[in-house]
């Protein structure tokens, strides 16, 4: 059941227009980029936040569709982020490592961003699936 609807999810993602996938592999990548730097705990955090992301979103979807209210399930990444920030003095001058944790404050802050905005909206009433697929 769940292989399903990962596989439905992403032909929706494949769906969205380019400018919309682009994003979306690039935090993506950005998040997944913490294999590289395990077993330090902040890449830690960050593989545990994409993962419960990836569990909420597909929940969502597969009660709700492909609608606005998918960008809760980016929320706890409110908390992650405070908590990168706080790091940050603790890291400083290690290069990439530091560079890393900074690019995923930035981009997963950005989808914050979008995602607040796409709740608020969907709570206004805008319900309608944001991608319909044929059968």
């Amino acid at each position: 059941m769940a292989m399903k609807v990962m596989l439905r999810f992403t032909r929706h993602i494949l769906e969205m227009p380019i400018h919309w996938q682009l994003w979306i592999a690039l935090l993506f990548l950005a998040n997944m980029a913490a294999v590289f730097f395990l077993p330090r705990v902040e890449a830690s955090v960050v593989l545990a936040g994409l993962f419960v992301g990836a569990v909420l979103q597909m929940a969502l979807f597969d009660r709700f569709g492909f609608v606005r209210l998918l960008g809760i399930g980016h929320f706890h990444w409110f908390v992650m982020i405070a908590w990168l920030v706080t790091r940050l003095g603790t890291i400083r001058g290690e290069g990439l490592f530091h560079n890393w944790v900074v690019a995923v404050i930035v981009v997963c802050g950005l989808s914050l961003v979008i995602d607040t905005v796409d709740v608020i909206r969907y709570l206004r009433g805008e319900q309608e699936p944001t991608i319909v697929l044929e059968a």
